[in-house]
């Protein structure tokens, strides 16, 4: 079996009422996707999401002709690409598709199968005032989530740390609480100002005594020496890297910064394997590698395969905010939404590979390219 081409399809879907996200300053009216499409010479196809693909021409040159067994090979010859232009991952997350559906095994087996399900955590999108806040917490929980996380982006930290404590007080300490600062990046043209390691300490520090699970992305994320005077500071676990691109920034997160749990995203930076030696990495100083999902619903469901198949985390995070942000909206790229289960634990579709093959007469009215 050798790859025999790759093809993208590009979608824009509406968003209406437009999808307000803490961490962006603009409304989000409509969503982007590129759906990837791997096929080997025996007429076998792979299909992947999760970011868009603009050096699909010379992907196909240097990929095709190579066996997709060698995801070694893939890998590295998607790293060559990496540097130079835009992210590849979504190709090779593809390949890997391709090779669960022709050896008839989920990805999540074929990389280490650790685990069945996970706890998901439901990831908010919104900024509501506290009463909305604690309001959908309390849904969720009633619906059977067991964990939950909180966007911080007030201008003052004070406030976030007040909704924290009503949620708390409100649905009591069995539910797990996960912060997220979103002070790692910012997007295009947003100059807000950034936490220093003096702001993000008091914060830590006033969310220790609410059983926070984790303060994720306090600092910047190439604040390697922030995150280690942080780290210590506090006896809350530092969550951060979801934005990396390299493996070699995640290395440095675990290694030098000390933090305890590195979020690098399949589709953004390493692929399948990148993030698995990621993992690797982490669990062998004693840390836990639990991905960013927030592309979409497809890389949702790779990172969910990763997850998996290694992650020590027993949480997966899960974009999940309704009314705002409801398992349709998400997964609007996928033939079903993928739920999270009554027990609050979620995994990917069944079937080969992925488990996902993507309606695309559906999918036509919202392609563009």
């Amino acid at each position: 079996m050798r790859i025999a081409s790759i093809e993208t399809r590009r979608y824009v879907f509406p968003l209406e009422p437009p999808l307000r996200v803490a961490w962006d300053p603009v409304p989000r009216t409509d969503q982007e996707a590129t759906v990837v499409i791997v096929r080997s010479d025996d007429g076998l196809e792979g299909f992947a999401s999760g970011d868009a693909l603009p050096d699909r021409e010379l992907l196909e040159r240097l990929l095709v002709g190579v066996d997709p067994l060698r995801t070694e090979v893939v890998r590295e010859l998607c790293e060559t690409v990496d540097f130079h232009h835009g992210r590849p991952w979504t190709v090779e997350a593809a390949v890997f598709d391709l090779v669960g559906r022709a050896l008839d095994t989920p990805c999540w087996q074929l990389l280490g199968g650790r685990s069945e399900r996970l706890i998901a955590y439901a990831s908010s999108a919104e900024l509501v005032p506290v009463e909305e806040r604690v309001a959908r917490v309390a849904a969720l929980r009633d619906a059977g989530i067991r964990g939950v996380k909180i966007r911080f982006h007030h201008a003052d930290w004070r406030e976030d740390v007040e909704v924290v404590q009503a949620v708390r007080d409100a649905v009591g300490p069995a539910l797990e609480i996960m912060v997220d600062a979103n002070q790692g990046w910012r997007m295009p043209g947003d100059l807000a100002p950034r936490w220093d390691v003096a702001t993000a300490a008091q914060c830590a520090r006033a969310l220790e005594a609410l059983g926070v699970y984790w303060l994720e992305e306090p600092l910047r994320t190439d604040d390697v020496d922030g995150y280690r005077a942080l780290r210590s500071r506090t006896d809350l676990r530092l969550a951060a890297g979801e934005m990396v691109r390299s493996s070699h920034e995640a290395r440095d997160l675990i290694v030098r910064g000390g933090i305890d749990v590195v979020q690098s995203d399949v589709v953004l930076a390493g692929g399948f394997s990148g993030c698995r030696r990621v993992a690797a990495l982490a669990d062998l100083h004693g840390r836990m590698w639990s991905p960013h999902t927030w592309s979409n619903g497809y890389g949702l469901v790779v990172n969910l395969h990763l997850a998996l198949a290694v992650s020590t985390c027993p949480f997966v995070e899960v974009p999940y905010d309704p009314p705002g942000l409801t398992a349709e909206r998400r997964d609007w790229l996928l033939p079903q939404p993928v739920e999270i289960a009554a027990d609050g634990t979620i995994a990917p579709p069944v079937g080969p590979g992925l488990g996902v093959e993507p309606d695309f007469d559906t999918l036509e009215q919202w392609r563009v390219g």
